[in-house]
């Protein structure tokens, strides 16, 4: 499956409920090529975060206790705060109680979506910023960033590439996560500002990124 091949509802679902990721891969046996497929039930990406750490070689840090929390466990939990405020946000702007639960608010807004105001086929917006067309097209715009941020942060199967760059929006340097699964499916994240990139804008990134560079070695 291609990032374009997921839909809004599977990025709620995703968000909200365990499911199954599946890779092709090629066997080879006397001559003979055949493709199977590898699955693997994961959690859904909100628990994903919930329960995120960094994919390192190990860690000497306790899962409990006041000591210092590892930088990916802060971002995993930033990502959730966020994800829960704009979630919550939509839910009460469309009219419903907040459940007090990250998941449940994303799942209600999802269930929500269909009977909003749409103004047409296309969402209409300026490059990579959120639509102001219609109700219909900023939930989505919004839904997509919450599926983006939490399989760039939660690290459960790929870790996030983290390049020396600024941000092209906000220009903090060290901030971008990139996740590249494969190459149709690239997206990445400002931990900062909380912009997102998908395989509809990440060239912009990369563009930026190869021009910094270059001037950094020309420096």
């Amino acid at each position: 499956m291609t990032l374009t091949d997921v839909t809004i509802v599977d990025m709620v679902a995703q968000l909200t409920r365990p499911f199954r990721n599946s890779e092709a891969y090629t066997i080879e046996t006397a001559g003979t090529s055949y493709t199977q497929r590898h699955h693997v039930d994961t959690p859904s990406l909100v628990e994903q975060l919930q329960h995120a750490t960094p994919l390192t070689g190990g860690s000497d840090h306790s899962r409990s206790g006041y000591g210092s929390r590892p930088a990916g466990s802060i971002e995993a939990i930033d990502t959730m705060i966020w994800i829960d405020r704009e979630a919550a946000r939509w839910v009460r702007d469309l009219g419903e109680d907040d459940p007090g639960d990250t998941a449940a608010c994303v799942r209600l807004v999802g269930s929500l979506l269909p009977s909003t105001e749409v103004c047409g086929p296309r969402p209409r917006r300026d490059g990579n910023q959120s639509p102001d067309c219609c109700a219909r097209h900023a939930i989505e715009h919004d839904i997509r960033r919450w599926w983006t941020q939490a399989r760039i942060v939660s690290g459960w199967d790929v870790a996030a590439w983290k390049p020396h760059n600024t941000c092209p929006l906000c220009e903090k340097r060290g901030t971008l996560r990139v996740r590249i699964n494969t190459s149709t499916d690239v997206t990445a994240l400002c931990v900062d500002c909380r912009e997102t990139w998908d395989n509809t804008t990440i060239t912009l990134l990369a563009e930026h990124i190869r021009l910094e560079n270059h001037e950094d070695e020309a420096a």
